[in-house]
This record gives structure tokens, sequence and C-alpha cells, in this order.
């Protein structure tokens, strides 16, 4: 006879899944959550950016199964995961950093026309722009070339 027993999770877990399943919390997905524990995992150089293909288990937290990863100078690591990708390139997505933004990082001066999170020298993060803030490490963000 086969029997299968079921692996029991926190309950936090399962608070997590579902918190994020209404927009309610940190954002993203618990799966999203996980990318950034992986990149910690990951040899990427200080002051630097890199791309880097998500494993299996976690290859749908982005439409294109790959994180891009900026190790900042002072050693916050931040992950921007593509959530769907449109004409020229233009995307939308999650960035998540391991500790807050800087306010200067989150630029909301004219011209521009509203708030973007920019990284000086990480190329993938200097244009950004936030469509919702969910806390000082999450944003929901999008890219237009227009």
């Amino acid at each position: 006879m086969f029997t299968h027993q079921r692996k029991q999770r926190p309950w936090g877990h399962s608070l997590g899944v579902l918190m994020s399943l209404f927009g309610v919390g940190c954002g993203g997905s618990a799966q999203d959550a996980r990318v950034l524990e992986w990149v910690h995992t990951q040899s990427v150089a200080p002051k630097s950016t890199q791309e880097i293909s998500l494993p299996g288990d976690l290859a749908g937290a982005s439409a294109d199964a790959r994180v891009h990863v900026a190790r900042l100078a002072d050693g916050r690591t931040c992950i921007l995961l593509k959530k769907s990708i449109g004409w020229k390139s233009n995307f939308e997505g999650w960035l998540q950093c391991d500790a807050p933004l800087l306010p200067a990082e989150v630029v909301a001066a004219p011209p521009a026309p509203r708030a973007y999170v920019s990284l000086a020298g990480h190329v993938m993060f200097e244009e950004l722009y936030v469509r919702t803030q969910r806390d000082p490490r999450t944003f929901d963000v999008y890219f237009d070339l227009n």
C-alpha cells in the first residue's frame, strides 16, 4: 500500500501566501521572496550587477526565468524580477532589496512623470518607474522605453 506523507509547514508560511494573494504585506509572492533568499547563496561580487538564470523551482517567478541582481557598495542586495515583457523590451516587474532603499535612490523630481528607482552604476536598476511602493524595500516597477 502506498502512503503519502504531507510535509507540514509552519502556519506563518500559509499566512504569507494568503497575504500575497490578496496584495497585503510586502508584495510579491512567497516564491518571489524565496528568490531573494536564493540570490544570497550565489556569488555576486560587491559593486556589481548580474543576470542569473533561476533554478527550476523558482523559474516561474519571472517571465524570462531570470533574476537581475545588484550588489551595492554598502552590502545591500536588490533583485528585479520581470513579471511581463512587452514591446521594445518594456516590462512590468517586482523589485526587492534586503534593506530599505535610501531616500536619494527613489527619485521624485521632474521631468519624470512619476517616481523612479535609480541605483547609480547598476544599469538595469537606474530607471525603474514606481507603480506601487509596498514598503521601503519592495516596489512594483515598470520600464517604458516610450
